[in-house]
């Protein structure tokens, strides 16, 4: 369920704001400074009941209530969590440019007679000083954001503005020095909107020796040559303060820009025809007039007899915003946020019927007030400065509102997956079995993907990022990976690979090596640990044998020893007591005879022993210290990122682990798998593959193992020090650390307008998470993408009931009205209260007001109200006609409510108030849609935490019978594969450590000869002199005929040097050929293997300098093995290098019937140059059926 509201209509009732001007802030600077100014002295006194979201009682608390100590210094009142507060101005302390100090100091003299004269005359001290402050462009940093974003959609009624991130920025410098009486105060930036056409100089201008540009430094570069002149992208030119002045003098461009206070800077200037520049200097008042019918009509007219620019207007479209943050992404690093705005009375393009570029130029409003007026009639042009610019585009008249774009995101939530047309697609193959699978596989969030091999073929491939639509289940390895492609799952029923955990392996790895400081804390730490255990280890052995005393246990003894050599002595020989008989009495000790103990570092007891060494030292390494810097006995208080740690390394490493358990650092093709999972203007839950982020931390663990896995116990004990920290209350806290597993992306243009876009998602007061971070991790990671990770599960009622999106306070949009066409404005005047009050009503509107174009130039029906809008001849104007629009706003708010609104004069704060558009809220709530990223509640919670797992190589012996004599050999404990959600089975992932046929065994004849397999003919001596022995097994099965009848298997073909004979190192193998006879079981007398094959292709084991591939006829398959080289192809390969060449051929349909099938295979040799051809049989046995 999902809501649009606003923040005056909701349901849990009003949160009231006043909004106040700096009056109380002026007070408390010069009460605690002792410094009046008068500019400190003059606040708006006028108080606004804005619209908030959850409190019903006003924000009237007073500067000395509260616990807000940054509040307090800084003279402002503290604010409840959502509150704002709106101030007319902030000024600084001292305005920009030049200032001027005078210091005067008079003498008495208490003791000196009248006559003497007791005081000196004054004499006064004058210093002139500069303060630094911005003139002619911005701070770094100082833009938090602008409206409509850049390259942005906007409609024609919107006031584009800024945001600062400096309070104090827009009044730095002072333009009128008689503004300290005044109710307001002018600032020196205004924002103004244009057309291109309106800035761009034509080309006549800018060129040719009557070019007025010719004055400038711009015609000539650095050695004096001359240039081309011509304007940036953002239409404007760099002019220097002597330029300026040769522009002024040369008359046809003039310009108020001041000489700069740096004789070094230089100004960004654009061009504005004289005509819009006198519209937005001039006064405009209100006239009646009568028709010659009676009527009386109103007319906008400029001011009779001005002498002066007027900048008047601009004091209203700048005001300062007292925010609290709570919960916004780029603010959020300040507990209040103060934040100047500055909006734009013009507006952009209209148009009815197409979309128009629009420029926003931020301008410097010093000097205008000094420019003469009207202007001069041969001035062509008049230059401004520029601070700062952006484009977007103005709609046509009835394009997209904001609250339409909001309510447009009702329709794009879901998960995190391919779009539905996709999965539609999936599921209308013909093939009942593949439409099933594919479905599935789409709706986990799988997508396919090209995918090359480790031998060179390229496929497809399965893969899954970190972020998926459903809950994973916990996987089924046990063992822990040394290369990352053991963890690739083959799905049977389509034949292809799923890299998704070996890609996050193979990622971590990469991730590993590219963060010099987490590898070198990982190899330092794994080293010590590693020394130090196998040092333990072996005291340990050593002392069971009583092989070795630790300098301890000699000193424990010396007392025992000195009282054993003290009974020897006491046996005296004067006593006469013969030698004999002495020894007769003496009982004979004797060293009990203990097997030699082994110290290799393989060996199965040092290993055990150096695990339990490396558990009990990194508890100690991963503890903390006390305030005193002291180590808590025995790690009773584990390093939480809070507290000092004991080991700087464990520091990295715990930090590093933390940050990618957090997302941070994967790269996007990792946390987004296909760009069409998140289309535009959506919004996308999804969970976290615990899974996944356990094989990308696995594989950034095994970089410290440089043992071939004699170390990995260490890699276990490291992870198992993590499952501590996270297992583990945190007294300060009283709950365990918080790792994300859901989270949210949202993909909107919303996300670049308003990048401080609030995000709520509240924990129930009555659950057990109550008092926990609501958000783990807010953050912008693209245009216009916004990540947010929980820990709970989205839409879920005792856990997150509503999930809020709402519009930041201090980017609020402005427009000009309800709407804006190219010949009417709809105006809404709102209700404002300049009184608290225990109730209040925002909903209603106040009054309207319609304003036409085509009484522009005749007048205005009287009862309609005074015109509000100025159009212009053909649209260039379009501007609000500020004085007589604050006059009318005053005048109806008094007129409506007399009690409530008791101001006489407009100021800023009331400006934008009115001016403002009402604060969206979008919720959502519980839905369906959600469903299944809710754990199966039949399956136990999940341990949180990574698995420790064994050693991936660790063997069993297997005792084989074969022509009566018992043979040994070490065979590997494989991994069960992953099973990934119900979409695979639990089949063996097939790669090339996984062939038991291929395993080295201590004795000297091969694995071919002393283990059964499938039966095959005895393999000749070669004309060479080389052996190969051919044999063909299912994979997990290396003995014993194939068993048929279970389905497809996964055929290992074995083939190995079996000769013992040197030979000449010149021989080169060129090619081997296997034909396999397929079709019906039996055709024509011959018994054939498979009828068709529609697996994946073979692919080579370990021997990657060949490859291996199939090619089939009506009546046999040809697997053909040849040199990957171009060369070798030719010159063949040297035998010295071909020990083995095995390879897997998975999913055949083999037969079942109980036969022997002749496979024949041709053995291509470049030296010597011959062709040898020979077979060998393969047995079949359908499952079942006992062996002779």
């Amino acid at each position: 369920m999902a809501s649009l509201q606003t923040e005056d209509t909701l349901p849990s009732g009003l949160r009231f704001l006043t909004l106040q001007h700096a009056y109380e802030v002026a007070k408390s600077r010069v009460k605690a400074e002792r410094a009046g100014s008068a500019s400190f002295d003059i606040a708006s006194r006028s108080v606004v009941a804005a619209v908030a979201a959850e409190e019903a009682v006003p924000d009237t608390k007073s500067e000395d209530d509260g616990t807000d100590t940054e509040s307090k210094e800084s003279g402002l009142q503290p604010l409840h969590d959502g509150h704002q507060k709106l101030y007319s101005y902030f000024p600084p302390r001292l305005d920009g440019g030049k200032q001027t100090i005078t210091a005067t100091q008079t003498i008495y003299a208490s003791s000196a007679t009248e006559k003497q004269g007791r005081e000196l005359k004054p004499k006064p001290t004058t210093k002139e000083f500069l303060v630094q402050a911005p003139q002619f462009s911005l701070p770094d940093g100082s833009v938090l954001s602008v409206n409509p974003a850049p390259g942005g959609l906007a409609t024609a009624e919107t006031l584009p503005h800024i945001i600062f991130n400096d309070p104090h920025l827009p009044w730095e410098r002072r333009i009128e020095k008689d503004d300290a009486t005044r109710r307001g105060r002018m600032p020196w930036l205004a924002l103004l909107v244009f057309s291109q056409d309106e800035l761009q100089l034509p080309s006549e201008l800018l060129q040719g020796e009557n070019s007025p540009f010719m004055v400038t430094s711009l015609a000539k570069d650095a050695q004096g040559k001359p240039t081309t002149i011509k304007q940036s992208s953002d239409l404007t030119m760099t002019l220097s303060g002597t330029d300026v002045e040769a522009l002024n003098k040369q008359g046809s461009i003039i310009s108020p820009i001041p000489q700069p206070d740096d004789s070094k800077s230089k100004a960004t200037a654009l061009f504005l025809k004289p005509k819009l520049f006198q519209q937005l200097v001039t006064t405009y008042e209100q006239k009646e007039t009568t028709t010659n019918e009676g009527k009386k009509l109103v007319l906008s007219a400029p001011k009779e007899g001005q002498t002066a620019a007027d900048i008047s207007r601009f004091k209203y479209f700048a005001h300062v915003r007292h925010v609290k943050t709570i919960g916004m992404t780029t603010s959020a690093q300040y507990k209040d946020g103060l934040f100047s705005v500055i909006m734009s009375h013009r507006a952009g393009p209209i148009s009815a019927d197409q979309k128009t570029p629009a420029m926003v130029h931020l301008v410097s409003l010093e000097g205008w007030k000094n420019m003469a007026f009207p202007l001069s009639s041969a001035a062509q042009y008049v230059a401004i400065s520029s601070l700062y610019s952006w484009t977007y585009t103005v709609l046509p008249a009835g394009g997209i509102s904001l609250e339409a774009e909001f309510e447009n995101l009702q329709n794009g939530i879901g998960l995190l997956r391919a779009p539905q047309a996709l999965i539609d697609k999936m599921e209308a193959t013909k093939n009942e079995t593949m439409r099933a699978k594919l479905g599935k596989r789409m709706r986990e969030g799988y997508t396919m993907q090209r995918h090359r091999t480790r031998t060179g073929e390229v496929t497809s491939s399965f893969f899954r990022a970190v972020l998926i639509p459903v809950v994973p289940r916990e996987p089924a390895w046990t063992a822990m990976s040394r290369c990352g492609s053991d963890l690739q799952i083959l799905d049977h029923d389509t034949g292809m690979m799923d890299i998704t955990y070996s890609a996050a392996w193979q990622l971590g790895k990469s991730l590993a090596i590219a963060d010099a400081a987490f590898t070198t804390a990982l190899t330092r730490l794994w080293n010590s640990l590693h020394g130090i255990c196998l040092d333990g280890a072996k005291r340990e052995i050593l002392s069971e044998t009583n092989a070795y005393k630790s300098r301890e246990d000699v000193l424990r003894s010396l007392k025992t020893s000195i009282l054993t050599l003290s009974d020897l002595q006491r046996v005296s020989p004067q006593e006469g007591r013969d030698e004999q008989s002495l020894l007769q009495e003496t009982p004979v000790a004797r060293r009990p005879l203990t097997e030699e103990a082994s110290l290799a570092i393989d060996d199965t007891i040092m290993l055990e022993k150096s695990e339990k060494q490396a558990k009990r030292h990194i508890r100690r390494i991963a503890g903390a210290k006390d305030e005193n810097g002291k180590e808590y006995p025995d790690g009773q208080r584990l390093y939480n990122e809070l507290n000092e740690s004991v080991s700087t390394e464990w520091k990295v490493i715990l930090g590093w682990i933390m940050d990618r358990m957090y997302l941070f650092g994967i790269p996007s093709p990792y946390l987004l798998a296909d760009p069409s999972f998140l289309p535009q203007e959506s919004i996308r839950f999804f969970h976290v593959d615990a899974n996944w982020l356990d094989a990308l931390i696995d594989g950034a663990l095994s970089l410290g193992s440089h043992m071939g896995g004699n170390d990995d116990y260490i890699r276990r004990r490291i992870k198992g020090a993590i499952n501590t920290y996270l297992e583990t209350v945190d007294k300060a806290t009283g709950y365990t650390p918080q790792i994300p597993s859901y989270g949210m992306i949202l993909r909107s243009d919303l996300v670049s307008r308003f990048p401080d876009l609030k995000v709520e998602a509240p924990i129930p007061r009555d659950a057990p998470e109550a008092g926990r971070a609501p958000i783990l991790r807010q953050e912008i990671i693209g245009e216009g993408l916004l990540l947010c990770l929980f820990d709970r599960i989205p839409g879920k009622d005792n856990e997150m009931p509503v999930l809020a999106f709402t519009q930041p306070p201090h980017q609020q949009t402005f427009t000009l009205g309800h709407s804006l066409t190219p010949d009417r404005l709809d105006v809404k005047y709102k209700r404002t209260y300049t009184i608290e009050k225990d109730k209040y009503d925002f909903t209603s509107t106040l009054l309207e007001r319609t304003t036409e174009s085509r009484y522009e130039s005749s007048g205005y029906p009287i009862e309609s109200g005074p015109p509000l809008f100025m159009w212009g001849a053909k649209n260039d104007a379009r501007f609000l006609l500020t004085s007589v629009w604050a006059q009318d706003v005053v005048a109806v708010l008094r007129d409506k409510m007399p009690d409530d609104f008791i101001d006489t004069a407009m100021t800023s704060a009331v400006a934008a108030f009115q001016l403002g558009m009402p604060i969206y809220r979008f919720c959502i709530g519980e839905t369906s849609i959600l469903k299944s990223l809710e754990p199966d509640p039949k399956l136990p919670p999940r341990r949180k935490g990574v698995q420790l797992l064994g050693s991936m190589q660790r063997g069993s012996e297997v005792a084989v019978q074969h022509e009566g004599v018992t043979l040994t050999a070490q065979v590997l404990d494989y991994p069960l594969p992953l099973i990934a959600l119900n979409s695979l089975d639990s089949s063996p992932p097939p790669h090339f450590q996984f062939t038991p046929s291929l395993l080295q065994t201590p004795f000297a004849a091969s694995i071919a000869q002393t283990l059964p397999r499938a039966e095959t003919g005895a393999a000749t001596e070669g004309a060479t002199g080389a052996r190969f022995a051919y044999a063909v097994h299912a994979i997990g099965v290396p003995s014993g005929p194939l068993q048929t009848g279970q389905g497809p298997l996964d055929l290992i073909f074995t083939i190995k040097r079996s000769d013992s004979d040197f030979l000449p190192k010149d021989y080169k193998l060129k090619r081997i050929t296997l034909k396999i006879p397929r079709g019906k079981k039996l055709d024509n007398g011959t018994v054939n293997l498979l009828d068709s094959y529609q697996g994946p292709g073979p692919t080579m084991l370990s021997n990657l300098r060949f490859n291996v591939f199939a090619e089939a006829t009506k009546d046999t398959m040809f697997l053909r093995l040849q040199p990957r080289s171009k060369k070798a192809l030719d010159k063949g390969v040297l035998i010295d290098r071909v020990r083995e060449c095995g390879f897997i051929l998975p999913l055949v349909n083999v037969h079942n019937f109980n036969r022997k099938v002749t496979v024949n295979y041709i053995e291509e040799w470049a030296k010597p140059a011959l062709t040898i051809p020979r077979d060998f049989t393969i047995q079949l046995k359908p499952a079942g059926i006992p062996s002779r």
